[in-house]
């Protein structure tokens, strides 16, 4: 090509007006309907309804169903979500790195962390963001509380960028970054028969409901076949610890956690020997994830904590 030849520099038919439909297209997904996407998007049902109508008609595609039967993706819908989402990632890793290359970061970073997860002394979360935020004042970051699995489908959709979580099956989709331990009791609240009790068995165990939250033994493990089937269930470490302190269940949660309860004469912590187990933490990404600089830096310094 002559060097003073004219190039076409153009993406394709993607308008200003593609992204922003795209923009309502995504928060309406993500809320799971129209309905609920009015207070994240700040506009009127009825305009969202015409941004979706004319997203459908510009691609030419019919994207989702909406009506009395509820809200739901067409198969091209599914395609143009993850297609879009890819975008708008792209977008942000471009800006990002524009930015770090002027030495200053902007953008989001998006987190999400098992319920307690921090609870583990080796995480060392708090003073990571501290450090982060000292650094790249700019950055927005975002924490979202969930259980392990709803985190392996945000990072896969592209909804997170990291992850703290139990990820023992999922080597295959998620690359760990850093593993550390956190240690998990078996507890009984101080109105149960088994506070007081000096010798416990399994049959003792047996007898009384088990309530199952997101710290629970892997449903595979001999212990957790031979507890009652759980009549009870909460996947924040919050709610089970009423469940347990309700003196009918008993539950695993870890032992950090739990301190200020037993300390208190609330819970009892069934014979450590017997009972408890210690499972490993992970801090994760998407296996194949292209990290950008916001992502490094954060990474970096989450090293360099964990290493102290």
């Amino acid at each position: 090509m002559p060097l003073h030849s004219k190039q076409d520099y153009s993406i394709g038919k993607a308008s200003n007006i593609d992204i922003r439909l795209l923009s309502v297209f995504i928060t309406v997904v993500n809320s799971g309907g129209l309905t609920q996407a009015q207070e994240p998007l700040n506009i009127a049902l009825s305009s969202i309804s015409t941004s979706i109508q004319d997203l459908e008609t510009r691609l030419g595609l019919k994207l989702c169903n909406r009506g009395r039967g509820g809200f739901s993706l067409t198969e091209n819908g599914h395609e143009v979500y993850h297609q879009a989402q890819k975008l708008f990632e792209a977008v942000e890793h471009f800006n990002a790195n524009v930015a770090g290359l002027k030495g200053k970061f902007t953008g989001e970073l998006k987190i999400g962390i098992l319920d307690n997860s921090t609870m583990s002394p080796s995480t060392r979360v708090p003073e990571v963001i501290h450090r982060f935020s000292e650094q790249h004042p700019d950055v927005h970051i975002s924490i979202k509380v969930l259980p392990s699995n709803e985190i392996e489908e945000a990072l896969m959709s592209g909804g997170l960028h990291l992850g703290i979580g139990l990820f023992p099956d999922s080597k295959q989709t998620l690359r760990a970054l850093v593993s550390f331990p956190v240690v998990i009791d078996l507890y009984c609240g101080n109105q149960s028969p088994l506070f007081t009790k000096e010798n416990i068995s399994m049959h003792d165990l047996q007898l009384t409901g088990y309530a199952k939250g997101c710290y629970s033994p892997d449903i595979k493990s001999k212990l957790l076949q031979q507890l009652p089937a759980p009549p009870a269930s909460s996947y924040l470490s919050e709610g089970l610890a009423f469940l347990i302190m309700s003196g009918r269940y008993i539950g695993h949660l870890p032992r950090r956690y739990s301190a200020n309860w037993v300390k208190n004469g609330e819970m009892r912590a069934l014979p450590e020997a017997l009972f408890s187990h210690e499972l490993e933490l992970s801090l994760v990404v998407r296996r194949g994830e292209t990290m950008g600089p916001v992502m490094r830096s954060f990474l970096e310094i989450f090293s360099a904590f964990t290493d102290a």
